[in-house]
């Protein structure tokens, strides 16, 4: 398997663990993934950089509550509270094209048509209707770029960039309040 030069492995956020749950070692998760088997029992997952295995699932209330294997009692899960719930990056499955993992476009940079330099991607909200990219300009109010047909016309990951097209109304600067 290629990994980064240095040897380190690139993992993915999944979850993160909020606070016991009952007495026998569960865990409070809010997960930080759409696809479910990823917090799944018997899956491997990191916790704050450990291996750990998934050995049961709950969901009371609509959230995850999750026990790993070697934590028995409450007092042994209160270690575990605030940690990051990780995967290797190796076992996200391979998108569609013109689909992209958001951590794959926060941080690209963000370039208009004719050149302009809008900021770097800082997030990315998701609607429903259409995810919105949060570009961070440094000394001016962030932009929110829709991710439609029209407005967003390149993704290229290996530069590191993101082209859209200043269609009116985009990078207007909002009213100022009179007072």
């Amino acid at each position: 398997m290629d990994g980064p030069v240095d040897g380190s492995v690139e993992r993915v956020a999944v979850g993160r663990i909020n606070a016991t749950w009952g007495v026998k070692g569960h865990v409070k998760v809010t997960a930080m993934t759409d696809n479910p088997t990823r917090i799944a029992t018997g899956a491997r997952v990191y916790v704050d950089g450990v291996p750990r295995i998934i050995t049961d699932v709950r969901y009371p209330r609509g959230y995850p509550v999750v026990l790993f294997q070697g934590f028995n009692s409450a007092n042994d899960a209160e270690a575990l509270r605030n940690a990051i719930i990780e995967i290797d990056e190796a076992e996200l499955p391979e998108l569609p094209e013109g689909e992209y993992y958001v951590h794959d476009l926060i941080g690209l940079s963000v370039v208009t048509t004719d050149g302009r330099d809008l900021g770097r991607v800082t997030d990315v909200l998701r609607t429903g209707s259409n995810d919105v990219y949060v570009v961070h300009q440094h000394g001016r109010r962030d932009v929110l770029i829709p991710a439609l047909e029209g407005v967003l016309l390149d993704v290229d990951l290996s530069e590191g960039r993101m082209v859209v097209e200043a269609v009116p109304g985009l990078l207007d600067e909002p009213p100022s309040e009179q007072g």
